[in-house]
């Protein structure tokens, strides 16, 4: 069955079929190889332990690298002076990306063909505060939400509002701050009829900008719900300020 490395969500390492304990420093070496790639000795040593000089660096790869070896055998190529996973580690962040740049890029594809890769919308390296995790975290944080909101506006433009509502709250999951993916998920809950679903997801998104930038929707958003509630609510007004 061969080895599969789970990147998004806590870190995970599966070698035919059972799970493998792993110790901290041969988590992150597996992290870094399957996010960054193949990289020599002395990389890997300073991306681990930036703090630490190189001889110790390198001392704790050695370390780090033979106790992997014994508790998963097979699982890094570390012939000559570069280290890579082998080629039979599937890792789950390669399948959700290619379904991330299909969706993305490709126009003909079809965003719902057996829903998106399940995992997509989870935290890359769940709980990891490593300055190099939390760059590719940021990436893929970015790169998941823009594909499934470009699911879901694809899909409610074909008229399947239904089918877009799981990608419209999974990109709003994912960028809880983004204007764009929330106004797609409140037109979404009002193609469905749902127009109070729609004032509960307007009513987040004023929280949520109030509070981490202290400014109100967009005017188009407001003007959206106003649509919704030509008579007004008494909860969707307020100018935008900086």
């Amino acid at each position: 069955m061969g080895h599969v490395l789970q990147l998004l969500g806590p870190l995970r390492l599966r070698s035919d079929g059972r799970t493998v304990p792993l110790p901290g420093s041969s988590s992150h070496l597996l992290a870094a190889l399957a996010l960054v790639g193949p990289m020599s000795r002395v990389q890997a040593a300073a991306l681990l332990w930036p703090d630490a000089s190189t001889g110790r660096g390198l001392s704790n790869l050695r370390t780090c690298i033979s106790r992997l070896q014994r508790a998963s055998p097979g699982v890094l190529d570390t012939d000559g002076t570069v280290l890579s996973l082998a080629e039979d580690v599937q890792v789950d962040t390669d399948r959700a990306m290619e379904w991330i740049v299909a969706t993305i890029y490709d126009d003909t594809a079809p965003v719902d063909r057996g829903g998106p890769p399940p995992d997509v919308a989870r935290e890359l390296l769940a709980g990891w505060s490593d300055e190099w995790v939390r760059e590719h975290r940021d990436r893929w944080q970015l790169l998941a939400g823009q594909a499934l909101e470009s699911a879901a506006s694809r899909l409610l433009a074909m008229g399947r509002a239904a089918a877009a509502l799981p990608y419209g709250l999974a990109a709003v999951a994912v960028g809880p701050w983004s204007e764009s993916a929330n106004r797609v998920l409140i037109e979404i809950h009002a193609r469905r009829g749902d127009p109070a679903g729609a004032l509960r997801q307007f009513e987040r998104l004023s929280r949520v900008l109030r509070s981490e930038l202290g400014v109100q929707p967009a005017p188009d958003i407001v003007a959206l719900i106003r649509q919704l509630y030509p008579f007004g609510t008494g909860r969707a007004g307020g100018q935008r300020t900086a």
